[in-house]
């Protein structure tokens, strides 16, 4: 079958890996696929693309809303035409592509992710119902969740937007970086992000002097207030920042840190801490989001804290908490083969579904 999946690849984070991994686990599987590209391409996917002229802001200010809300208006008298020939369309970017007329993939509760928090409390009543008239259109879809966490969040808030999924699966990325054997550790705790404040870097500056160990910081530089991020980080004494580095860098790192801190509290899923596990590097994560509820297993699998202040003492006493041999040996529940069988088995649900 072609397979066609919507996306835009702006930049690289964990929506466009999901959705680079979907397109090499399809092609193993025996599908051709292609993506239908909106807005610049900042990113090579690596497989045919369709490209529709669009904008797009990655940004919740008033101004890049406009922009975004306009062009999804252009996209749904567009869309159509880019993928009458494709037998199933993956929608892996709902809140900005409007197409349902096919799966749609939540990364998160995207259409609202700026005005709910990690619980799913709504933050601005007013914004929520216009939001919600504008993704009316995806009532009645057959809905991937990236996460037990993304579904959670759906089904307490779906509803209340008027949308009623017609059938739900979850289907959670794989890891990128793996080890057969637990490395050589040592004693550093590492951080991977992009390099902007909504990443919890600010609460990272306040208790790192009380982390007894180096911290290195992986990130891309995405956006403006990255070179900021980057210069009040290098401002304290145990902190180590590499921007931009590549793969084999990456994971060089992982590979051989003792702990891995996450610091942003909403998080889908998490594909560094996913990483994080897979080379027995102990993830320390919120005890919110998808690391700590799908990942970590709600402290199975890693360490959580409720409070930024408690992490010091939890990098401390992790090797005595919890088991590095026992978080390495379950990585295999998120392997890029259990990713494919699962795949395998949501590809024959969607066939029956959309296929004629």
């Amino acid at each position: 079958m072609r397979v066609c999946i919507l996306e835009e690849f702006t930049r690289l984070g964990g929506g466009q890996v999901y959705a680079m991994q979907l397109a090499k686990a399809l092609t193993e599987l025996g599908h051709s696929v292609e993506f239908v590209v909106t807005s610049d391409v900042k990113v090579d996917p690596g497989y045919p693309i369709r490209h529709v002229e669009t904008s797009f802001k990655a940004s919740y200010d008033p101004h890049s809303l406009l922009i975004d809300y306009l062009n999804f208006r252009k996209l749904r008298r567009l869309i159509g035409k880019y993928v009458e020939d494709c037998d199933i369309v993956i929608n892996n970017h709902p809140n900005f592509i409007p197409y349902s007329k096919g799966p749609i993939v939540l990364h998160g509760l995207s259409f609202i992710d700026f005005i709910i928090d990690e619980w799913g409390n709504v933050k601005n009543d007013l914004l929520f119902w216009v939001l919600s008239r504008i993704y009316k259109m995806y009532d009645g879809s057959f809905m991937i969740y990236n996460s037990r966490y993304t579904m959670n969040l759906a089904k307490k808030l779906l509803p209340r937007m008027g949308i009623e999924p017609n059938n739900e699966y979850v289907l959670s990325p794989h890891y990128t970086i793996s080890t057969e054997e637990i490395p050589q550790k040592e004693d550093y705790v590492l951080t991977v992000g992009r390099l902007e404040w909504n990443k919890g870097f600010r609460e990272l500056i306040s208790i790192a002097p009380r982390i007894r160990r180096r911290i290195i910081i992986i990130g891309r530089t995405d956006t403006r207030e990255s070179k900021e991020v980057i210069r009040r980080l290098k401002a304290i004494s145990n902190i180590d920042v590499v921007p931009d580095a590549d793969e084999k860098t990456k994971e060089e790192y992982y590979k051989h840190a003792s702990i891995y801190l996450h610091l942003k509290p909403n998080e889908h899923f998490g594909i560094s801490v996913l990483d994080a596990i897979a080379t027995a590097t102990i993830p320390i994560v919120p005890r919110t989001g998808g690391p700590w509820i799908d990942i970590a297993e709600e402290g199975k699998y890693g360490l959580g804290y409720s409070k930024i202040e408690e992490i010091p003492e939890l990098i401390d006493k992790a090797e005595q908490l919890i088991s590095r041999e026992r978080i390495h040996k379950n990585r295999e529940r998120y392997s890029p083969t259990n990713f494919r069988a699962r795949l395998n088995a949501l590809i024959s649900v969607i066939e029956k579904e959309y296929v004629k």
